[in-house]
């Protein structure tokens, strides 16, 4: 049990600017126990969640810009990073190495630049119809969700990928397991499974559709995965994931059927 307490200290300091971790053993603890990514996912969807709710009260465009706002205040802007230096390797030409300099290029070129633009674009558009849905229930559990397939879908990205280079993703990737991604996926379910919503499943399809193209890509551009890959996995999955619900709430799917 303290271990997974460790890992829980060590996940949520890894994926916020909170630093709740108590040293290294807390690192250790969530490499060691890695299934915690949606359960980090779970707590930070929780925080977000309650703040969104608070944010509801206001006008759906101000509540969706503010909320971009502090969702960068408490996940900070590591994975974004990610996302940035990997649409900049992914448009440059060479070698696997060469692209691989250039995603550690601490300058962000211009695809880096549109893959933060559009993702955010996304996002924000997902939260300004998601904040006019009149259920603060239904706000609270897309919030928290999309953190949790988010984590999930970082998670399964540095499972099924192969590493590219030893760094921090190698470090997970070489003590993850079948146990540990299927502990991941478990957490991630149950929490979706609070929708009582069949189409739910779509967005669980969508994360493993970003994750085994983003592993495809990775293989393409740097000769497998880092550190940035699986981020840009996890900054991709939280906009598609709030708006594929929103869309679900807003169109009659059984009567498409």
């Amino acid at each position: 049990m303290r271990r997974l307490i460790n890992g829980l200290r060590g996940g949520l300091t890894f994926e916020t600017t909170f630093p709740f971790s108590q040293g290294e053993d807390d690192f250790w603890g969530f490499v060691d126990n890695s299934f915690l990514y949606p359960a980090v996912g779970a707590i930070v969807g929780a925080i977000l969640g309650g703040i969104a709710i608070l944010f509801s009260y206001l006008p759906e465009f101000i509540a969706a810009g503010t909320f971009l706002v502090v969702l960068y205040l408490i996940c900070g802007i590591l994975h974004t990073d990610g996302l940035a230096d990997f649409a900049d390797g992914l448009v440059t030409r060479g070698t696997h190495s060469e692209r691989r300099s250039v995603m550690k290029d601490e300058k962000t070129g211009a695809a880096g630049l549109v893959s933060i633009f559009a993702t955010n674009i996304l996002l924000f558009s997902g939260l300004v119809e998601l904040f006019s849905i009149d259920s603060y229930y239904q706000i609270f559990l897309v919030v928290l969700t999309a953190e949790v397939l988010s984590k999930l879908g970082m998670h399964s990205v540095l499972f099924f990928g192969t590493s590219a280079h030893e760094g921090m993703a190698s470090t997970f990737m070489d003590r993850m397991n079948w146990l540990d991604w299927a502990g991941g996926l478990l957490i991630s379910v149950a929490f979706s499974a609070l929708f009582l919503e069949p189409f739910v499943v779509l967005p669980l399809i969508m994360v493993f559709l970003v994750v085994f193209g983003m592993v495809k890509l990775g293989n393409r551009v740097i000769g497998g995965i880092n550190g940035d890959i699986a981020g840009a996995a996890g900054e991709l999955i939280r906009p598609v994931t709030i708006a594929l619900f929103v869309l679900i709430y807003q169109i009659d799917l059984i009567s498409l059927v």
